[in-house]
This record gives structure tokens, sequence and C-alpha cells, in this order.
């Protein structure tokens, strides 16, 4: 595995999702959106990682959201985006507000982002799958069964490689592993956030996605 190439793919998926989020109000849609990720990775001479995922409003509920021509609904914006550099994948969700968020939704955000600052706390080498899905579940609490996926994954030439983040698996997580942590909550025809990091295990997590986590407000 080159982890100088994973590094370099998160790199380039952070210029190119910090340059989406700065130019934001300039798209209507979720397609163009989506539209410009892949124009801009093809820009950097990469390749996709996986499809992206543009999901605004209720359609931020849906995991694996498709991105449609329809207007930009208020609420959550969830960015799922990553490229594919010399073969080697990066992965990184940031999940934006348009408009004025409740104060609950507010609750919410940082909810998930604490989860995933706790789960990166207790990321070390020979802890299980399982145990790291726990920290999350924990963090959630009551919450916890809108936590509907697993917590992340290892990346590499494949987006998705071991290990697997999930509550069944009791393997230890190894030094010099990649992989994401990505907690999140889903609230049907609500609204849904998830907050993602590549990040590469050494003696402590070095965290590859670099673009902010607080929550990104637009009006």
């Amino acid at each position: 595995m080159s982890i100088n190439n994973i590094k370099k793919s998160c790199k380039i998926t952070d210029h190119i999702l910090q340059k989406c989020i700065n130019n934001i109000k300039n798209f209507k849609t979720e397609k163009e959106i989506y539209d410009f990720l892949i124009k801009e990775t093809k820009l950097y001479g990469c390749k996709l990682a996986f499809k992206p995922i543009v999901a605004s409003g209720k359609n931020s509920a849906e995991m694996h959201h498709k991105a449609s021509n329809i207007r930009l609904k208020k609420g959550f914006l969830v960015l799922d985006f990553g490229v594919k550099y010399k073969g080697y994948c990066s992965d990184m969700t940031r999940t934006l507000y348009l408009g004025k968020p409740s104060k609950k939704e507010v609750k919410f955000y940082y909810l998930v982002l604490k989860a995933q600052e706790e789960v990166i706390k207790e990321l070390k080498h020979s802890i299980r799958c399982f145990e790291l899905d726990g920290v999350a579940r924990s963090v959630f609490g009551k919450y916890a069964k809108y936590f509907k996926h697993g917590l992340g994954h290892g990346v590499g030439k494949r987006i998705h490689q071991s290990p697997s983040l999930n509550p069944w698996n009791r393997r230890k997580i190894k030094k010099g592993v990649v992989l994401t942590i990505e907690p999140g909550l889903y609230f049907k025809n609500k609204f849904g956030i998830r907050i993602e990091d590549t990040i590469l295990l050494k003696d402590k997590p070095v965290i590859l996605t670099k673009t902010r986590k607080d929550l990104i407000i637009v009006q």
C-alpha cells in the first residue's frame, strides 16, 4: 500500500470539496454540485473513488441518495466525496446547513461530531472493530437506533476493504491501516447528518482529510 498516494488523494479531495463549499451559493441543484465534483476530479487528473453523494433537505435522510435536478432544499446538505489518485482512494463526508437551523438540528449535528471525535480518541491498534462501533453508539445513547450503517471501513486501492467497523466484527485493528470513521444519524423524511474522515493509524490516529468540521451554515 502506498500511504503517500493515499495522502495525496486525501489532499486533492480536501481541495475540491473546500472549493465546492466556498462556492456553494452558486449551485441551484444537487446535480450541479455532483457535476462540479466530477469536473474538478478530472481537472486534477484523478478518477472518482465512488459516485459522490449530494443530498439536501429530506434527501439527506437517504444514506445513498442519488443527486437530482430538483432545487436544493433548505436544511442539511450531505456531501460524500473522494477521488482516486494513482490507484489509491480517499473518502470524506461533510454536512452543511442551508438556511437557519433550529437548536435541535444544531444539537444533533454536534452529537454526530462528538461521536466521531470520541471514536477517533479510542482508535488504537489492538482495539476490536465492534468496540469502536460501541463507542459511537454509546455517545448517541437513545438515538443510536438512528445510526443505520457501519462506523467505517478500510481504504486503499478499493474504497471499501477490510476492516469493516460494525457491531459484529471481532477483528482487532492493526497498526498501519487506513480507514474511515463515519458516524451518522438518519431521521426518515426529515434529515440526515454524516461526518467522515480518512484516517491513518500509526502510534495514534492521523486524520488525513482536513476540511473543517464545525457546522457551516449557508444563509
